[in-house]
């Protein structure tokens, strides 16, 4: 027997077997009709003759009154079989025959497909259908059509009928729909039947993506898998489980796997590998836009399992989140549980941390984490030399210590990087280190913006004016962020630490002394977004709720691959105190649990507060660094003075910065103060800064000091300010 050379010729022979059905029932449509009334009125009225056939209960003649036509049925059905079974021996896809399959249909539900297919086919079909339903509204197959074309006994219509149940695979799995054609609740016979537009499509050679899964905002995206094993820069663990997972793809066991980890971690990538691996395609469904497709969230879901049942692929569901707020998603929620549950082949779930399936024991759970710092570089280093835009010299070692990214968030770093350099030169773009600094930043997460505010570095070392040994701890800091990778993965010290790995420091001193700038400063250096935490927005006077926005603040900052930057920081960080009622308990708790949050923490932490003392000793244990930042000396004073105006500031000659130094002892935050003050004034009233406008700043500084303006401390310059 010789196969079909395509689906469309397979097609075209299961047409003329419908087309024999449909002229042996036209033959019994006439033969009870013969006497019913004129053939133009057919359908629009119901004649006396017919009321009297109907009463007499006339049956339908049997089979054998066509012989030649039953037979030239057999004969073909018996020749598609043949050709069909030598078809799928060769690997010819034949459509319908598969869909059957996919779905365990039975002939009969077979045929009903064939059916409902055929006005797709060709629109005669539906002429044929109103004349045999005896309605010339009725362009659409009934079921009662359906049951006298291809079942011959009482039985086999009775039997039959199971197939038009709600839970029968034609239905479940929404091929065909009934429906009705006039108005009413029809019974089942009356009801018509309309095949699914994607099926028909399928089932008529088209590999489409059902278009509710595609519109404005796509659901759903068919991927060919590239990637192989040697692509994914993973962790040895992670390693092992692809191993285990790609032998179970390979043995054809159905299954699930449950892929969590943070954005960008490889999570699709890995789902990729699998799938290359065993020869499947992969279906990957974005769970977030399921609610704004206008669609119903449980009929897309739908959708969605049966175009990677139609294929043989695997399912990707990203975003999966296993609880939902709103009723009509945990209503899609249970149904995506029970799709899950029953779908026969290779799934997997993108989500973002840990869920618990049902049905666990058919699920695989595998972590993907933020890489380490030895495999960041790992990373870097591999997106960084097969670019050859880039020049000068590019740090990976600093930008894996840096930035906690994932393999995808440096990949779109370094695209950000690539689109700065492009915006700024044009064509013949050249990238820099500054350019890949600021694609990190960009990349950075922004949630920290509900309860922080981000503070845009602007000054740099010479901008600080602070004794020696201060400045040397200051670069050490830097130090410790730079080597991190070295230090803790190269020296192996990461394998003795299962927790303080984070950078925090205490900057203390008197208020206006450089604890602000001198964060700046080393945000700057290090390329990092610096975050200053609004406390008014984190504390709250409602139980829990402290260490609920907490909670937020550091795993946000986790992901911003920021500096926190805690201002008064007295205010969260202070010491515990003996419990005498409810209130010191619960301030306790919190601080209780801040010490947990800043030793499992591992990006970098500034503490500023005027006194030190004031810090729990707890945390003075658990930070690195304890910065004390002095009141400045006359010396740094007169290098503050000279150094706080702009070299486009006018300035006249009689600005005595010795005097200003040595007469009037302040911190850099008030000389900054009353040097603005000046320069407005003077702006003014004459155009450059001189002493009787410094003494008018130095005035109003005092005033908010709560201080007095003595002669001796101000000399021949007291006139101006008494």
């Amino acid at each position: 027997m010789v196969a079909y050379r395509n689906n469309l010729e397979f097609l075209h022979d299961e047409f003329r077997r419908l087309d024999l059905l449909l002229e042996r029932a036209v033959k019994d449509f006439r033969l009870l009709r013969a006497d019913w009334g004129k053939a133009q009125f057919s359908g629009l009225f119901i004649s006396n003759e017919e009321v009297d056939e109907l009463t007499t209960a006339v049956r339908k003649p049997p089979a054998e009154s066509w012989p030649e036509t039953d037979s030239s049925v057999t004969i073909l059905q018996a020749e598609i079989r043949d050709r069909v079974i030598e078809s799928q021996r060769e690997g010819i896809l034949l459509r319908l025959p598969h869909l059957s399959g996919v779905f365990d249909l039975s002939t009969f539900e077979n045929d009903l497909l064939l059916l409902a297919l055929a006005p797709q086919y060709d629109l005669r079909y539906q002429r044929l259908y109103a004349y045999l339903q005896d309605d010339v509204g009725r362009v659409h197959p009934t079921v009662d059509l359906a049951l006298r074309l291809f079942c011959v006994t009482e039985h086999e219509r009775v039997k039959a009928r199971e197939s038009f149940s709600s839970s029968a695979p034609l239905f479940s799995n929404s091929l065909l729909t009934p429906f009705d054609e006039t108005a009413g609740a029809p019974p089942l016979l009356s009801r018509s039947l309309k095949l699914d537009d994607r099926i028909a499509e399928f089932l008529m050679g088209s590999d489409r993506l059902d278009p509710r899964l595609v519109g404005n905002s796509p659901i759903a995206r068919w991927v060919r898998p590239k990637l192989d094993q040697s692509d994914l820069l993973i962790a040895e663990s992670v390693k092992a489980a692809l191993e285990k997972i790609i032998s179970f793809a390979l043995a054809g066991r159905p299954f699930g796997c449950l892929l969590y980890g943070p954005e960008g971690s490889g999570k699709k990538a890995f789902a990729e590998v699998v799938c290359r691996q065993s020869g499947r395609l992969l279906l990957v469904v974005d769970l977030s836009q399921l609610s704004n497709s206008g669609s119903s969230i449980t009929q897309l879901l739908q959708i969605a399992f049966r175009e990677a049942l139609l294929y043989g692929s695997a399912i990707y569901l990203d975003g999966w989140r296993g609880s939902s707020r709103a009723e009509e998603e945990n209503s899609a929620l249970q149904i995506a549980e029970m799709l899950i549950e029953d779908f026969p082949g290779l799934l997997f779930l993108g989500n973002l941390g840990r869920w618990q399936p049902r049905n666990a024991h058919r699920f695989l759970s595998v972590e993907l984490p933020v890489p380490d710092d030895d495999l960041r570089r790992q990373l870097w280093e591999g997106q960084l030399q097969k670019n050859p835009a880039l020049i000068g010299k590019w740090d990976a070692v600093h930008l894996a210590g840096a930035f906690r990214f994932t393999a995808g968030q440096i990949q779109q770093a370094v695209g950000r990087a690539e689109t700065q350099a492009l915006l700024r030169e044009g064509e013949g773009y050249r990238i820099t280190m500054d350019d890949l600094l600021a694609g990190c930043r960009a990349q950075s997460s922004q949630h920290l913006v509900s309860f922080a505010r981000k503070l845009t570095p602007k000054r740099t070392w010479q901008d600080l004016v602070l004794p020696k040994d201060t400045l040397a701890q200051l670069e050490e800091f830097c130090q410790h962020v730079r080597q991190r990778i070295r230090v803790f993965d190269a020296w192996g010290f990461g394998r003795k630490l299962s927790l303080g790995k984070g950078l925090i420091g205490l900057f203390s001193g008197p208020s206006g002394t450089g604890k602000t700038l001198s964060a700046e400063v080393l945000a700057r250096e290090l390329g990092l977004d610096l975050y200053r935490v609004d406390l008014s927005s984190v504390v709250s006077k409602y139980i829990g709720e402290t260490e609920k926005n907490l909670s937020r603040v550091f795993d946000d900052a986790q992901m911003s691959n920021a500096i926190l930057f805690f201002d008064e920081a007295d205010a969260l960080f202070g010491k515990r105190s003996e419990v005498r009622d409810a209130h010191d308990r619960y301030a306790n708790i919190e601080v209780n649990y801040l010490l947990q949050r800043v030793e499992e923490y591992e990006g970098v932490v500034i503490l500023a507060s005027n006194l030190s003392k004031n810090i729990d000793s707890a945390f003075i244990r658990r930070m690195r660094f304890c910065i004390e930042l002095p009141f400045p000396d006359e010396e740094h004073r007169q290098r503050i003075w000279r150094g706080v105006f702009p070299s486009q500031a006018p300035l006249s000659e009689d600005v005595d910065f010795e005097f200003l130094a040595r007469k009037f002892k302040l911190a850099g935050g008030n000389i900054t103060n009353i040097a603005l003050a000046a320069a407005f004034s003077a702006a003014d009233n004459g155009g450059t800064i001189g002493m009787e406008h410094l003494m008018l700043g130095l005035k109003r500084e005092y005033q908010k000091l709560g201080r007095v303006c003595e002669k001796a401390e101000f000399e021949r310059f007291y006139d101006l300010v008494r």
